[in-house]
């Protein structure tokens, strides 16, 4: 990569900016005639949503002469409050970057050729077509990161007979929502603007970054709030922390079961919302027992004393006390004991007596959109069931059906299940655990088209690569992704006429769909569709379009009703995990795997996310690559003393080595991490050679993982990982 100089000044004013680095192609303008041009220019606010990450914070891009100028925080925005991370602000610069895909693309052999959209979606729907007629709709599938327009692709499913749509869910969150709604009916938010105590656990808001909630983090601690982070490694929400507890990988189950024994034992729980709002306490008593603070201390590595502590101190502030909902880390995908991890976690909270009350877990207000139908009537529902066992019993019976299990395409494919896909604002092979695995799946498909705005690893191995417009050029579907104390709609929206061949993801779907066959489905465009789908909430789409986010319902009410649960309680006990033969009530599971102690070289492999990166989306942008290398980013972190034992010195060469997969990198010994572990920053590890700036930088630690399902939901495991970690 060509080595950026930039300062922290320099980075800021050019993100600011947003005039990116590079001019542009020929019949375009010139960024230094730009600059001279639009020195007296006018300037045209349009509020619209970032896509740096999946959070689509609000903002505004302010636009001169036609060219993006800069961009600023909606402060009336739930998600961001009006701030703009890292990741924000660079990846706007994409807009401009020369690597972006200026047309659809077509394989020819073992190279691409340009073809007409046209041209594009008449073969494409031959070639569908021929495979829904051989094979019918249950061989085709439809993959993506979720985005705003979600519900088309999956009316395009729908309306295609296959029940096969995925998100990334599996690989990220499943198991945290699964035990949730098992325990509470729903996935609940965290008040923590009003906490007086908060305990994140294996949660990393300020790396991940939810800038929301960093905020209201800050706000707390402002007012008096305690900050308690347990976490393997000092992330940067460690930072924040009036203390940091270095749990064991793996073992954040046994901490949670230890408070739980000493807010029963102890008698701390709220009695009378446990008497009125749970059932199976007197189940929870009888288990209990077996997990006292010594025991977890054995297991988590965290003292008994410091468990009985935080216990007491939680307690005591309560309902105002809250243990973080969770989200990646220790509960979304990691373990083989992730699920029973969330539920562990649910009834903890339930315990302190804190659902739906200010200051701990509440239920957000969500805004119901409208249908489109009668104007426009939904297809029906798919007559079969998900390939992968998604809601099956005996396979992954609380599996989301909304998410299904991504990481089972592949295999899927090897079998000959599935034979055609469309993979859209998604890189599975990169995103996926056990690439040569996943690659091996993608490639013996029939029939494989990507939607994208560059040609990533799996863009460059399709059939058909159909490009989007960037988002800042294009309108997108109703939002309802920030819901809160009061729910909002936003608008993703133009901000700029699109530089080259490229269309909207909306538009690519709806386009698909009537070259498909099933136009009578679509026969609506993104404004019509936006318009009635508002109708139900009493807004206009032009007001809408004026503020980029709206209020809308009422506000938030304190006070636990009845639950979305069998028993409309919360279920400590649950009879659905009975019927299912799983635990009805948490108990001590080991992971998967775990590395060997008399081994000095085994690690357990662990991965979280930089505040300058979104999985692999960002590494490819030179400005954020630039910092990343300014600041030495790319590098294993071991714990220091491990590392002196293998006769490591900081910044040397390593080799990783698991059962799937090997590669090397720079160590950074630390004091910051767990000794049984090592760390990997997520989002590196690029290895399409179509983007320069990324190729061959760092490691993912998808290289390392094989290709898991847990029992429960299906996700991926994807901490379940023992490295061997050498002296390259």
């Amino acid at each position: 990569m060509e080595n950026i100089k930039i300062t922290r000044r320099g980075f800021l004013k050019t993100a600011v900016a947003g005039a990116g680095a590079f001019s542009l192609t020929s019949g375009l303008l010139d960024f230094q005639k730009w600059v001279h041009a639009s020195a007296g220019a006018a300037v045209t606010s349009v509020p619209t949503i970032c896509n740096g990450c999946g959070n689509r914070c609000g903002i505004f891009a302010h636009v001169k002469n036609g060219r993006l100028w800069k961009i600023e925080g909606n402060p009336d925005a739930n998600g961001n409050l009006g701030v703009i991370c890292p990741k924000g602000h660079g990846y706007l610069h994409d807009l401009y970057n020369p690597n972006r895909l200026k047309g659809p693309l077509k394989r020819v052999g073992d190279k691409f050729e340009p073809i007409s959209w046209e041209e594009a979606y008449k073969e494409i729907a031959q070639k569908m077509n021929l495979i829904l007629l051989a094979n019918g709709p249950q061989s085709i599938f439809w993959v993506n990161y979720p985005q705003t327009n979600h519900a088309y692709a999956l009316r395009l499913m729908h309306a295609l007979g296959s029940p096969h749509y995925f998100t990334h869910g599996s690989t990220c969150f499943t198991a945290r929502n699964a035990g949730w709604a098992t325990t509470v009916g729903e996935l609940p938010s965290n008040d923590l603007s009003h906490s007086r105590y908060i305990l994140i656990v294996g949660r990393n808001p300020a790396g991940g970054i939810d800038l929301g909630q960093v905020k209201r983090i800050a706000e707390a601690k402002e007012k008096g709030a305690k900050l308690v982070v347990v976490d393997p490694r000092h992330s940067e929400t460690a930072i924040l922390a009036d203390e940091w507890l270095p749990i064991k990988p793996g073992t954040d189950l046994a901490f949670l079961l230890g408070m739980i024994n000493v807010f029963v034992k102890e008698g701390l729980y709220d009695g009378r919302f446990v008497r009125e709002k749970t059932v199976g306490f007197e189940q929870l008593e009888e288990e209990i027992v077996n997990y006292p603070p010594e025991w977890a201390e054995k297991v988590c590595e965290i003292p008994a004393r410091t468990i009985v502590q935080i216990a007491r101190e939680m307690a005591k502030a309560k309902p105002k006390a809250l243990i973080h909902r969770g989200y990646h880390g220790a509960f979304g995908s990691q373990y083989l004991n992730s699920f029973q991890t969330a539920r562990a976690l649910a009834i903890a909270n339930s315990l302190l007596g804190n659902i739906n009350r200010e200051g701990g877990i509440y239920f957000p207000q969500s805004a119901q959109l409208g249908e489109l139908q009668p104007d426009h009537p939904a297809p029906d529902l798919p007559e079969m069931g998900k390939a992968d066992g998604t809601g099956v019993p005996g396979r992954y019976p609380l599996g989301s059906y909304g998410d299904g299990i991504a990481h089972a395409i592949p295999e899927l494919a090897l079998r000959g299940e599935l034979k055609a896909g469309f993979v859209y604002h998604n890189n599975p092979l990169r995103t996926n655990p056990n690439p040569k695995r996943v690659i091996a799946g993608y490639k013996k498909l029939d029939l494989l088209v990507v939607i994208d705005t560059v040609l990533s690893e799996t863009a460059s191995i399709a059939h058909y690569v159909l490009p989007e417009s960037f988002y800042l050029e294009r309108t997108e579907a109703i939002d309802t992704k920030h819901s809160g104390k009061r729910a909002q709609v936003s608008l993703q929206q133009q901000a700029v006429k699109p530089l080259f061949d490229t269309r909207p993801g909306t538009q690519i779907i709806i386009e698909l769909a009537k070259h498909l066959g099933v136009g009578k489905y679509f026969n609506f465009d993104i404004e019509e569709a936006n318009r009635l789908r508002l109708r139900s909430l009493g807004v206009t789409l032009e007001n809408l379009k004026k503020k980029g986010v709206l209020f809308v319902g009422e506000k938030w009410k304190e006070g636990c009703g009845k639950l979305n649960t069998p028993s409309g309680k919360v279920e400590i006990h649950s009879s659905t995990l009975e019927k299912l033969d799983f635990p009805s009530i948490p108990r001590w599971e080991e992971p998967l795997v775990s590395p060997d102690p008399k081994d000095p070289q085994s690690f357990r492999l662990l991965h979280g996310k930089q505040a300058i990166h979104t999985h692999a989306m960002t590494a490819n942008q030179p400005y954020l690559m630039a910092i990343s290398q300014r600041y030495d980013m790319i590098r294993l972190w071991m714990n220091r003393e491990r590392g002196v034992r293998l006769g490591l010195k900081d910044g040397d060469w390593v080799q990783i080595k698991s059962m799937v997969g090997e590669g090397k990198i720079r160590v950074r010994l630390t004091g910051g991490i767990h000794p049984s572990c090592v760390w990997l920053p997520s989002g590196y590890g690029i290895f399409s050679k179509h983007l320069k700036t990324a190729f061959d930088m760092g490691l993912s630690y998808n290289d390392f993982l094989p290709t898991y399902f847990d029992p429960t939901v299906g996700h991926a495991m994807s901490s379940e990982i023992v490295v061997q970690v050498t002296k390259a």
